[in-house]
């Protein structure tokens, strides 16, 4: 089995915060709904928390609509609990943020709190879905996601939160979308050694 990465370029920063240098690897993968990240990287982040590494998956949306029968609170409850237990058997660290599902816009406050969140984590990776998914709350998590790319180096945006000082590197989930741009992988890491 193998998980494949597109790769998306930002600019060098300066001066801000960095992360401890240990050897080990920080990443954040962001997906639009509670599961979106354990279904794309589940496999990859098991590994790479075995390894040590630090891997953080955030949720842009709870969860709350996205299921064919129940709706609201208590789904979104439930959902928040699922990716919980994914993550205490995964070894990582989750976060949903309470935003209702089909509600995710690319708006300026979202794209501070994704800023944010990748610079409080000290994140040396950055893993997102593309902009080209059906789905507009996966589009506009990417669109967050890329325009972070630049931001999180940036002093003065959310100037609350101390800037990186090197931008991470930033990759995309594996898509089967054609267009705009079909998928191609820059980066496949095999997870044999974790898939059961």
């Amino acid at each position: 089995m193998a998980f494949g990465f597109g790769l998306l370029t930002g600019p060098a920063g300066v001066g801000g915060a960095a992360a401890p240098d240990d050897g080990k690897l920080r990443i954040i993968c962001f997906g639009a709904h509670p599961d979106d990240c354990e279904l794309q990287a589940g496999g990859v982040a098991a590994m790479w928390a075995a390894k040590g590494h630090k891997v953080k998956f955030v949720s842009t949306t709870n969860g709350d609509i996205g299921h064919w029968r129940d709706a609201g609170g208590p789904l979104a409850k439930r959902r928040k609990a699922e990716v919980e237990a994914a993550a205490r058997i995964l070894g990582i660290t989750v976060e949903v943020l309470d935003i209702h599902d089909g509600e995710i816009l690319p708006t300026l406050e979202n794209r501070r709190l994704i800023t944010r969140l990748i610079r409080e984590w000290q994140a040396d990776v950055v893993i997102g879905p593309r902009i080209n998914d059906y789905h507009p709350d996966h589009r506009y998590t990417g669109m967050l996601v890329q325009d972070s790319a630049y931001m999180v180096v940036v002093p003065n945006v959310a100037p609350d939160t101390p800037p990186l000082r090197k931008n991470p590197v930033y990759l995309y989930f594996q898509d089967r979308f054609q267009k705009p741009q079909p998928f191609q992988p820059d980066i496949v890491v095999a997870i044999d050694e974790v898939w059961a």
